[in-house]
């Protein structure tokens, strides 16, 4: 009996220790000696989750089609995956729970992309230089989120399509690419938060389309051909965020686009705030200053809605708040107000008309 207890209970230690290891196997890859990313993961076919860790620069097509899969760069060994072409996505996720900290990811027919309802993470990545495409692509359902990342140097930093969903948080920035900074279209959600900078992009800062949604939290658009256009689509930025310096709008809706600011600022742009084709816009507590031509344009059909508190306009190069016609409307500003509270600031086109 005692021997028996004996062999039970030595049993019993073995399978909790191989279930405990079972929980994260963990591989050093150092690709400075010709080892492979791949390699390392078709080691493990039995689905545990799995931690690699990446020294030097891995020239190869990273495809993680399993869940549970981390990938940290070692410090100080310049720790990279280059896709050595455009045929495929430098790293393609097709698994839950990816997790990517301290890399550099360069070439690649996109840098990174998500294919699917996968929800991954990247940390302190920089992704910069695909030989085609974006930076970073989620598509299908996927979710990111990308922490104190930099994505640089691409066609479109981050691309969303087809309900594909983005947090871009603490102070990640997505600047220097061709054309937008993100591109979010056919039913996508961005939401930009933490101090994180969308910069110097050639087209959009960031580009809403076709029933997509951004927020932006206490952030920056700056630099950029047009700060943030949305088309169909619904924009949401808030208190202590700043669209600024860009060449053309600060924000445009178009199109049944609905915008709501609320404490933000926005400055420095050619046109601060802007509404045409059956566009709303609800503006409260901003600052709208320093534009070239006006603070607030409504035309075509649209609507500006000024609530409580105070909005202010001011330094603008021509009439704070213009119409373009008689078929926008305007409430909360000096004489035309529904309810009679007035929470605009600024100069008021004459054309403009109540609701």
């Amino acid at each position: 009996m005692t021997r028996f207890g004996f062999c039970t209970a030595t049993l019993l230690a073995v399978a909790v220790i191989g279930s405990a290891s079972a929980q994260n196997i963990t591989y050093l890859v150092d690709c400075s000696k010709g080892q492979t990313i791949g390699a390392a993961l078709g080691r493990n076919p039995t689905g545990q989750p799995v931690n690699l860790l990446i020294r030097g620069t891995c020239n190869e097509y990273v495809a993680i089609a399993r869940d549970d899969v981390t990938l940290t760069g070692v410090a100080g060994t310049g720790a990279t995956v280059n896709g050595p072409g455009s045929e495929a996505p430098a790293i393609f996720i097709r698994g839950d729970r990816t997790a990517i900290t301290d890399l550099t990811v360069t070439g690649g027919k996109d840098g990174v992309a998500i294919d699917g309802a996968f929800a991954a993470t990247l940390t302190r990545v920089e992704v910069r230089n695909p030989a085609q495409g974006g930076a970073v692509m989620v598509r299908g359902g996927g979710d990111l989120a990308l922490v104190s990342c930099k994505l640089t140097q691409a066609g479109v930093g981050l691309r969303l399509l087809r309900a594909g969903s983005a947090r871009v948080a603490t102070g990640t920035e997505i600047s220097d690419n061709v054309a937008e900074g993100i591109l979010a279209d056919l039913n996508s959600t961005v939401i930009v938060s933490g101090g994180s900078k969308i910069l110097r992009n050639g087209s959009s800062g960031i580009q809403l389309s076709n029933g997509s949604q951004a927020d932006i939290n206490a952030s920056e658009v700056a630099w950029n051909r047009n700060g943030v256009i949305a088309t169909t689509s619904g924009l949401n930025v808030t208190a202590g965020s700043v669209i600024r310096n860009n060449l053309e709008n600060g924000v445009f809706g178009y199109l049944g686009s609905a915008i709501v600011l609320n404490g933000s600022e926005v400055a420095y742009n050619e046109t601060g705030v802007a509404c045409r084709f059956g566009c709303t816009m609800q503006i409260s507590g901003a600052n709208l200053h320093d534009n070239t031509t006006h603070a607030a344009v409504v035309m075509l059909g649209s609507k500006a809605i000024f609530t409580d508190p105070m909005t202010h306009a001011t330094g603008n190069g021509w009439v704070d708040l213009w119409c373009g016609d008689p078929e926008s409307s305007v409430d909360g500003v000096n004489g035309l107000s529904y309810d009679g509270g007035v929470f605009f600031d600024g100069d008021v086109d004459a054309a403009c008309t109540g609701f």
